[in-house]
């Protein structure tokens, strides 16, 4: 039992970064469109899909917490080795499905990462852009322009 819910609540979080890849993909798409409302709205998507992750790994950890218990000695490597072991999974099968599945993931937030950084870097280079712009066209005494809260 604790075994399919660990690996259900892994396939929704699977699902979960996979959504956010895409928002994260469409933002960027937005932000080079020049696409405020949509931009706007992959903003309002993201923090929704990053609260259902919050929750989802709240839960897998407690799951794990409870298997390993207070085991300090477990490092990312064994953690594995240490959940078969505290729920008695002998079967091949079920294990290269627990570890596929967690490298699937490991290689989802791989590229969220990825796309996070391209878009910030989007968003400062632009934010730079606008800041030389305004200095040129208003002079540095006009800056403060830019310094206001929309």
């Amino acid at each position: 039992m604790t075994y399919t819910k660990l690996i259900e609540l892994m396939v929704t979080q699977k699902n979960k970064l996979s959504e956010l890849l895409e928002s994260l993909k469409l933002m960027q798409k937005s932000i080079v469109n020049q696409q405020y409302e949509n931009y706007q709205e992959t903003i309002d998507m993201h923090q929704k899909i990053l609260s259902d992750i919050r929750n989802i790994e709240k839960d897998r950890t407690k799951i794990i917490k409870s298997l390993i218990g207070d085991n300090k000695n477990h490092t990312k490597n064994n953690l594995p080795e240490l959940i078969f072991k505290a729920l008695n999974i002998k079967d091949e099968k079920e294990k290269q499905e627990y570890i596929f599945l967690r490298n699937e993931i490991a290689e989802l937030i791989k590229e969220v990462t990825k796309y996070n950084f391209q878009n910030m870097y989007l968003i400062e280079h632009s934010r730079k852009f606008i800041k030389d712009l305004v200095v040129t066209l208003y002079g540095s005494k006009n800056q403060k322009i830019l310094d206001k809260k929309a």
